[in-house]
């Protein structure tokens, strides 16, 4: 768990991961179509992308990493990203994993117009067999273990040092 008297700027320590992946030779931002355009050329390559797909970040939510969804007036796909995941102290796995997963829904026919390979979308842990199956089983533990064990201590501790305002003060100039 997080200390409770961290202070933004505390390095929090996670393992590293096995095989070393990186985001940052591409995104050292953590600019999402960056991101996006990687871990669908690294992991899903033989899925087609068959419409327009946008990412952004989101809302800073608490029980949410992402979603994805298909506007039918569009036909543009959406992901969103949980806005804290901008953040230094947020391990690039939960970042990758986060991506890969929305990317897992997309290749099952959720948020997308490729044909629902499921009835439903998380049904006998079909995303994370997804992801194991596609290479990123160390990067998903990895993720998983942070999230059990610091996400709601750290989402507290962002919530309460001012962090998204003062990113987004930053960001509007």
């Amino acid at each position: 768990m997080l200390p409770s008297a961290l202070v933004p700027g505390d390095q929090v320590e996670i393992p590293a991961p096995a095989r070393p992946r990186s985001l940052g030779d591409i995104s050292p931002e953590r600019d999402l179509p960056p991101c996006l355009n990687h871990i669908w050329q690294t992991y899903f390559a033989d899925i087609p992308r068959v419409n327009e797909v946008q990412i952004a970040y989101c809302q800073p939510w608490k029980r949410r990493l992402g979603l994805i969804r298909l506007s039918e007036e569009s036909g543009i796909t959406f992901i969103g990203i949980n806005a804290l995941l901008q953040h230094e102290l947020v391990p690039e796995q939960v970042l990758l994993i986060t991506i890969a997963h929305e990317l897992a829904h997309y290749a099952h026919g959720f948020g997308s117009p490729l044909p629902r390979r499921y009835r439903h979308p998380h049904a006998h842990n079909v995303v994370n067999d997804e992801l194991d199956r596609r290479g990123l089983q160390e990067e998903r533990r990895l993720c998983d273990h942070w999230i059990d064990n610091q996400w709601f201590a750290f989402y507290d501790m962002v919530q309460q040092s001012g962090w998204l305002e003062a990113r987004a003060r930053r960001q509007a100039r």
